[in-house]
């Protein structure tokens, strides 16, 4: 099992609408970079997406609430996985945003993903705040 967790980032908005925008997948193309993200499809409730033109990551929501959104692996992925993003209110206008990944890889797959996924969610965690405010 790999576990990656991203580094926990402050954003100047209020959790609420951190959680909101984090709950509709379309939002997630503002989040990666877009020199190494191709074949984008996206609904409310799901993306799809290849990474370097290498890897494709097939992604559901699963559930949601107050501090959290949970995600996890689709059909189509190369591997399961299960991400969570926890939102913690820090105080009117501002939380703090971390991504947490559990993926089911080979110890092969672990070493090959294992660094370029956890600097995708760390570019992710990093560009929450100005998605929020693009939107």
């Amino acid at each position: 099992m790999l576990k990656i967790k991203s580094d926990s980032i402050i954003v100047k908005s209020h959790a609420k609408k951190c959680i909101e925008f984090l709950c509709d997948l379309n939002n997630y193309q503002l989040l990666l970079p877009k020199d190494k993200i191709t074949n984008w499809e996206s609904t409310n409730d799901f993306c799809i997406f290849s990474i370097q033109k290498a890897y494709t990551l097939d992604i559901l929501k699963e559930s949601f609430d107050n501090n959290q959104v949970l995600l996890k692996s689709g059909s189509k992925s190369q591997f399961k996985f299960n991400i969570k993003i926890i939102v913690l209110e820090k105080s009117l206008n501002s939380c703090s945003t971390q991504i947490i990944c559990e993926a089911n890889v080979n110890p092969m797959l672990k070493f090959m993903v294992g660094k370029p996924l956890n600097e995708l969610f760390n570019y992710m965690a990093n560009n929450i705040e100005k998605a929020i405010s693009i939107d």
